[in-house]
């Protein structure tokens, strides 16, 4: 297998370093060379503190809007919901929409969990095909027990459930706001009316959702009631056409058909797609049949090689390539990437190349939670929680080309953070997200921000977003938004 992968040398030298160290890095967004389309938005604003485990997901569709989803505050009572909001990065419109529609095709206001109202984030995904405006949404809630989601008790056919759902809606975006495109339903076991019982296990996000370069649809959860994975825990998926129809799963996502955890780690490329389950990683056409798998440790040196919170794995639906971020045994920020269409079952990896994300000074082991995105030139953008500054997290960013060769340094990815320059206004960002294409590149992240209508901070775990203009741009996109 061939590797690039930069002195073992340079890691020696970064250890020695004092955690206090001095450089100008992080850059400001402006000495990066960073220009903003759309500056720090607060989205889904409330005044209390939103919950911890409340954390952003975003895409952006082929039309070229972005969309951002957390989850949130239910209209009139305690509980948790869920909110997608439309971005014009051209404009900086912004609109925002209640994350699911019953079943009568009406917004839902209310709250959608019974069994914790603080549960694992929101899960978002767009059609990022040119002039693509479809996308789908995925929550861990409980519509079995609210009536607006039971028309025909179908909820209660061949399968019992008795605890949270990682449910899933598929929606238009149109002149007049999302509309529905299906029901929300139960990727798993609902399509295929399987019979089994939930046994009050959880089936949760957990996994994610993914368009895919023909418009199919990946749904995959992390499934706990071992009706389909009996060893344990099972990173469980399904593969839908744009309509929702099932074409192919439920079916255990990991080569290796044992049991794993699973936390995001979907990537789409051009033709297939590939699925991180721990230290699993297998890769699928785009009609769900397995061509190859193979183990982290083959081909990385990224340390995490279980669920994986703080590691992911992106593609382009333009690209061979799949990408790899998260931090090495000493601490620092790697990038690996294979291509996946070159590679065959039986084959050793091709195009592995490994770099790190950071530059050669670094303060070891503040890093973490990272996130990265890729455009369809195979340029790609790393997030990633930096508390080396302040003490406090702050979500940095650097950009990277096709040669995996930094063309921007390390930079605050918000306008508002903590950092070397003014005093301490107690700005926190974290918990990252980031999509890119060719003309931009969203970073979302929950924390601290400034409210301006107060002149004082936003509650804890804010939803926070910004839109980038992607220094490496070399296309025009679509963006319809105007037609709306």
């Amino acid at each position: 297998m061939k590797r690039k992968v930069l002195s073992i040398l340079f890691l020696s030298i970064a250890i020695g370093i004092s955690s206090g160290y001095t450089q100008d890095l992080p850059a400001e967004q402006t000495t990066a060379g960073i220009t903003v389309a759309v500056p720090d938005v607060w989205l889904f604003q409330t005044d209390v503190d939103n919950r911890g485990n409340w954390e952003p997901f975003s895409d952006i569709f082929g039309d070229g809007t972005c969309i951002v989803s957390a989850n949130t505050f239910p209209e009139t009572e305690d509980g948790m919901n869920g909110k997608v909001a439309f971005i014009d990065p051209k404009t900086g419109k912004v609109e925002e929409y209640w994350m699911f529609y019953d079943d009568s095709g009406k917004a839902y206001n209310g709250p959608f969990n019974t069994a914790r109202n603080d549960g694992n984030p929101t899960r978002v995904a767009a059609d990022n095909r040119p002039g693509g405006t479809r996308y789908i949404v995925g929550m861990e809630a409980t519509p079995q027990y609210y009536e607006g989601f039971n028309t025909g008790d179908r909820w209660y056919k061949n399968f019992s459930y008795d605890d949270r759902v990682a449910v899933v809606q598929i929606f238009d975006k149109t002149a007049t706001g999302p509309k529905p495109v299906t029901n929300v339903f139960d990727p798993i076991y609902m399509p295929g009316d399987l019979a089994g019982a939930q046994n009050a296990a959880q089936m949760r996000f957990g996994g994610d959702v993914q368009f895919l370069s023909n418009g199919n649809i990946l749904v995959v959860i992390e499934d706990r009631t071992k009706n389909i994975v009996t060893g344990g825990n099972g990173a469980v998926g399904a593969v839908f056409d744009i309509d929702g129809k099932l074409i192919k799963g439920p079916m255990n996502m990991a080569g290796d058909d044992a049991s794993h955890d699973s936390w995001s780690n979907l990537a789409a490329f051009k033709g297939g797609f590939c699925v991180r389950a721990c230290n699993v990683f297998t890769v699928f056409d785009n009609s769900g049949n397995m061509l190859y798998w193979f183990d982290q440790s083959d081909f990385s040196t990224v340390k995490e090689l279980g669920r994986g919170d703080g590691v992911r794995i992106a593609s382009n639906i333009n690209s061979n390539y799949v990408y790899f971020c998260g931090k090495d045994e000493a601490g620092a920020m790697v990038v690996t990437r294979f291509d996946a269409v070159s590679t065959k079952q039986g084959d050793q990896l091709q195009g592995v190349t490994e770099i790190f994300a950071n530059e050669e000074v670094f303060a070891p082991n503040t890093f973490d939670r990272a996130d990265i995105s890729v455009d369809e030139y195979d340029n790609f953008c790393v997030v990633y929680m930096d508390t080396s500054v302040t003490g406090q997290k702050q979500i940095v960013a650097r950009v990277f080309n096709d040669k995996m060769e930094g063309v921007t340094p390390t930079f605050f990815a918000f306008r508002y953070h903590d950092g070397f320059t003014g005093d301490l206004m107690g700005y926190v960002s974290s918990n990252c997200n980031v999509t890119m294409n060719n003309q931009y590149i969203l970073i979302a992240a929950k924390g601290l921000t400034l409210d301006s209508q107060t002149n004082a901070l936003s509650p804890a775990n804010s939803t926070i977003c910004t839109v980038l203009n992607n220094p490496q741009k070399k296309a025009t996109s679509v963006n319809q938004w105007e037609l709306y």
